[in-house]
C-alpha cells in the first residue's frame, strides 16, 4: 500500500469513528445487546429491530420530563426542570414567581409541590414525543393549556437548550435562528451599584442606581472600569457623607445597600467616586424608580376627571420616618434637578402606570432646556442631544411593569411616553414570548433592556440579549453572585476559534 492509500485509509477511518461517536452508535448498540441478553427473547433479531425503531423514533424527541422543588439562589424554593433527550439531559431553573401551595407550614407558603406534579404529569404528557426544536409551536402549546406560570417558563427555557444542541449550536444562534437573526451583538452593561426600596433595607425608595461606561469599547473594558468603581464607592462614602455612614451591606440585586438618609448623598458619593477612578464625564447613570410599591391614586370628587397621583417617599423609611409625599408636578421637579445635576440618561418606572402625562412633561422640559441650548449656545448645560446614538432625545424613559404586553408597547410609542422596554423572562412567559415582545419594540424603534438580576447561574438571558441584538443588559451588580452572567458575556464578545468575537454595541446603545 503506498503512501496515498494509506492516508485515504486513514481518513475513511476517522470518519468512520467520527460518523460513530455523533450517533453513539457502539454505546447504543451495547446497551441494546446486554439489554437483550438479560430478557432472552425468543427471536432476538425481531425484537433489536423493533427497539431499534423505536429508539428512531425518539432520535429527534423530547423522552422524558422531570421536576423538582430545590431551593434558589435567595434561599426560597424555586422550580427545576429537566428534559431528557437522546442527545443529553437539560435542566432549568425558575424562582421568584408562583403560583405557590399556599401552606404556610412549608417555606411560608412558597412550597412549589403542586407545580411539581403538574409538570411530571400534565405536562410531561404534553411533551414526550415532541421535537425540542419546534419552539414556537411548544410554546403555543403550553400557552394554550391553565399550566402555572414558572412551569411554563421553565420547560420553555429547557426546551430552547435541547433545542440548540439538536441543531448543534450555541443558544444563542439558535434563538437567532427562531428570530431569523444571523448577525449578533453584544450589549452595553447596566452594572447595578446601589439598591434601595425592598431591595436595600434601607431608606432610599428608587429600587436601584445602575452606570454604564458607553466609552468602552468592550465589555472586558467595562468591566474593568465597573470593578474600579466598586471598589471605591464604599471608600467614598464613609468618607465623605454626613451624618457617616458606615461602609454598606450588599443590596438583593448585587449592588451595595447603604444606610444614606437622601439620594442626594448616593449621587454625589457616585459622582466623586467616579471623579477618583478617572470615570468622570465617562461613566452615566440610569435609576429604576419601581414606583409601584409607593406609588397610589388619590381620590377625587365625583365628577373630577382630573386623576391626581400620589409618591409616600418615605415609604421605607421605618415606623418612626416623618412622611413625605409627592405629587406629579414635584416628582417631576426633582427628576429634572437629578439630570441637571447629575450624569443620569435613563428612567425606569419613573411614575404610575396611569400617570403618563407626567412622563411627558418631564421630557417636554428636558428638550425644552435643549432647545434653549442650542439658541443660547451654552456649553455649560449638563444636556447633550445625542446620547447613546439617538439624536432625538436626550433621556432614554423605560418602561417595566406597564410594559407588560405588545399592545402596551405599541400605545407608549403611539402617546410618546417611554422609548425604551425593559424585558425579561419573567414577563415574556416563554421563549417565543420574549422573542415577541423584542419584535414588535424593535419595530417601532425603541431600545431593549434585557434585565435578568436574579443570582441564579443561568445564563441563558445573556444568549437571548445577544442573539436578538439588545441594545442595553442589566445583569445585578458585581457583588453577590452574578458574576457567572457578566463571564458568559466575556465568553461570547471573545472568539471561540481563533477568528473575530462577537460585535459589541458601544457608545451606539439607544439604536
Amino acid at each position: 500500500m503506498n503512501q496515498l492509500e494509506s492516508a485515504a485509509v486513514q481518513d475513511d477511518k476517522r470518519d468512520i469513528l467520527e460518523y460513530m461517536k455523533k450517533f453513539r452508535l457502539e454505546e447504543v448498540l451495547n446497551d441494546l445487546i446486554n439489554e437483550l441478553v438479560r430478557e432472552r427473547p425468543e427471536d432476538p433479531f425481531v425484537d433489536l429491530a423493533q427497539t431499534i425503531e423505536a429508539k428512531s423514533v425518539l432520535a429527534n424527541s423530547i423522552v422524558a420530563v422531570r421536576a423538582k422543588e430545590v431551593i434558589g439562589a435567595n434561599g426560597e424554593p424555586a422550580l427545576e426542570v429537566e428534559i431528557e433527550t437522546l442527545k443529553g439531559v437539560f435542566q432549568s431553573i425558575v424562582g421568584g414567581i408562583g403560583p405557590y401551595d399556599g401552606d404556610e407550614e412549608r417555606f411560608a407558603g412558597k412550597g412549589l409541590t403542586s407545580c411539581v406534579k403538574i409538570v411530571n404529569t400534565l405536562m410531561a404528557d404534553k411533551l414526550i414525543g415532541k421535537d425540542p426544536r419546534r419552539q414556537e409551536f411548544i410554546d403555543s402549546m403550553l400557552a394554550e393549556e391553565d399550566f402555572p406560570a414558572n412551569a411554563v417558563l421553565a420547560v420553555s427555557i429547557t426546551v430552547c437548550k435541547a433545542g440548540a444542541k439538536f441543531n448543534e449550536m450555541p443558544v444563542y444562534e439558535h434563538v437567532g435562528a427562531l428570530a431569523n437573526i444571523s448577525e449578533p451583538r453584544i450589549p452595553m452593561p447596566w452594572f447595578n451599584l446601589v439598591n434601595g426600596n425592598t431591595f436595600g433595607e434601607n431608606e432610599l425608595y428608587p429600587k436601584s442606581v445602575s452606570f454604564a461606561i458607553p466609552e468602552a469599547e468592550s465589555v472586558r473594558e467595562a468591566l474593568e472600569g465597573a470593578s474600579k468603581l466598586y471598589s471605591q464607592f464604599p471608600k467614598t462614602l464613609v468618607s465623605t457623607v454626613i451624618p457617616p455612614v458606615k461602609s454598606p451591606n450588599v443590596g438583593k440585586l448585587g449592588g451595595f445597600a447603604p444606610a444614606c438618609e437622601n439620594m442626594t448623598d448616593v449621587f454625589n458619593t457616585v459622582k466623586t467616586s467616579a471623579i477618583e477612578v478617572e470615570l468622570a464625564q465617562k461613566a452615566v447613570l440610569s435609576v429604576n424608580m419601581g414606583v409601584a410599591s409607593y406609588s397610589s391614586i388619590l381620590e377625587t370628587d365625583e365628577g373630577d376627571d382630573e386623576v391626581q397621583f400620589q409618591y409616600e417617599l418615605s415609604k421605607f423609611g421605618g415606623e418612626e420616618a416623618v412622611k413625605v409625599l409627592k405629587g406629579s408636578g414635584e416628582m417631576v421637579d426633582e427628576y429634572y434637578d437629578w439630570l441637571v445635576n447629575y450624569p443620569i440618561v435613563s428612567l425606569e418606572d419613573a411614575f404610575e402606570k396611569k400617570d403618563a402625562g407626567s412622563i411627558i412633561a418631564l421630557k417636554e422640559k428636558v428638550e425644552s432646556e435643549i432647545e434653549r441650548i442650542k439658541e443660547a449656545d451654552d456649553e455649560t448645560s449638563p444636556f447633550a442631544a445625542d446620547v447613546g446614538g439617538n439624536e432625538g432625545c436626550f433621556l432614554q424613559t423605560v418602561g417595566d411593569d406597564c410594559l407588560g404586553s405588545q399592545d402596551d408597547i405599541v400605545r407608549a410609542e403611539e402617546k410618546q411616553t417611554f422609548n425604551g422596554v425593559t424585558l425579561t423572562m419573567n414577563k415574556a412567559k416563554t421563549v417565543s414570548g420574549f422573542i415577541g415582545l423584542w419584535q414588535k419594540a424593535d419595530s417601532l424603534g425603541m431600545p431593549v433592556v434585557a434585565v435578568d438580576e436574579s443570582e441564579e447561574n443561568d445564563p441563558f438571558l445573556v444568549h437571548m440579549a445577544v442573539a436578538l441584538r439588545c441594545s442595553q443588559i442589566r445583569l445585578g451588580g458585581l457583588l453577590g453572585g452574578f458574576a457567572t452572567k457578566y463571564n458568559e458575556l466575556l465568553r461570547l464578545e471573545d472568539s471561540q476559534d481563533g477568528g473575530e468575537g462577537i460585535a459589541y454595541v458601544g457608545k451606539d446603545y439607544r439604536k
